[in-house]
């Protein structure tokens, strides 16, 4: 008997797109799967497109967001992860598309490697639809240099959230989505998972496709949305949980200088002084040559919050 797969996916009005992810779920060559969908209150078709697809196949579930849970698609997965029955979980997105072996090549590769807990695959980037993509980005060979956790949060390997079949075993023991969180929540799960358990396998084929420049909780009018809480929140956790890598100290510290300069383009001097101050949090683990920069950067940051002004032209001042 062959294990089953959960597909776990958290909607919110993508009528438009979810149908084409559902068609590449059901042509699987793997067969024995479930796929729950779990809808976070869209007030398009998504509810009566859902219902066609559960009738259409028994295997496809689709449930309502409890209201006693928040809004957002974390509350959404950890309650389909509720549901599900599976020995091997798949979260997905519902505007991603798999190939038609993407649950053969992944349950076939932890049942031949016992000792992994999950597998990644390599996937494409695409516009269009799922007919006519066109394929604008895939990733290059998938390989671990140095540590998994300390590649993976300096972005040296890309383990997306639609992309590893994990175990089920790996989220009993309460290592869920933080619903308190609006971006990052992938970040955040998986780096958790992962500094605690190391063991990964590689699939180096493309297997899933995801659908480029759709609006999000990232985008607003096809612009970056910055969620300054949850940047923070997530970043400061892996500081926390690290405090001594210098070479994940610095990469965050320079990520979270970014966020700074974002906001300080904006001329939001509160969020972005919110930054800073995680920066500043961390200076001590930093070696003496980079805390000097680092007292360049407060300086030029109190000037340009004292004239009003957005950075733009001196980004090279606000740097570490």
């Amino acid at each position: 008997m062959e294990s089953l797969i959960s597909i776990i996916i958290p909607t919110f009005n993508r009528a438009h797109l979810i149908g084409e992810t559902l068609d590449s779920v059901i042509a699987q060559t793997y067969t024995n799967w479930e796929c729950i969908v779990v809808d976070d209150g869209s007030n398009d078709y998504t509810c009566e497109l859902l219902r066609f697809y559960s009738k259409k196949d028994s295997r496809i579930q689709y449930y309502q967001r409890p209201k006693d849970r928040p809004k957002g698609a974390n509350a959404c997965r950890n309650f389909g992860f509720e549901l599900s029955k599976g020995e091997y979980i798949h979260w997905f997105d519902s505007d991603d598309l798999m190939t038609r072996d993407n649950l053969q090549e992944k349950v076939s590769y932890l049942t031949n490697n016992e000792q992994v807990d999950f597998c990644i695959s390599k996937a494409v980037k695409f516009e269009g639809n799922g007919r006519e993509r066109k394929f604008i980005y895939s990733n290059l060979n998938l390989t671990v240099e140095s540590s998994l956790y300390e590649d993976y949060i300096t972005g040296k390997i890309s383990i997306l959230n639609v992309t590893p079949l994990w175990r089920r075993k790996i989220f009993e023991s309460d290592e869920l989505y933080d619903e308190t969180l609006y971006q990052y929540q992938d970040l955040d799960l998986y780096s958790r998972i992962i500094f605690k358990n190391n063991r990964m396998g590689i699939i180096n084929k493309e297997l899933i496709y995801i659908r480029r420049f759709n609006e999000s909780i990232s985008t607003k009018n096809g612009d970056f949305d910055l969620k300054i809480n949850s940047f923070l929140k997530v970043k400061g956790r892996i500081l926390n949980r690290t405090p001594n890598n210098y070479v994940i100290v610095e990469y965050i510290l320079k990520e979270v200088l970014w966020a700074m300069r974002w906001n300080l383009a904006k001329k939001d001097y509160s969020k972005a002084a919110q930054c800073l101050d995680l920066v500043l949090a961390y200076k001590s683990k930093l070696s003496p040559e980079v805390q000097l920069k680092l007292l360049r950067v407060v300086r030029f940051f109190k000037i340009f919050k004292f004239l009003k002004r957005g950075e733009t032209r001196f980004k090279s001042l606000l740097k570490i």
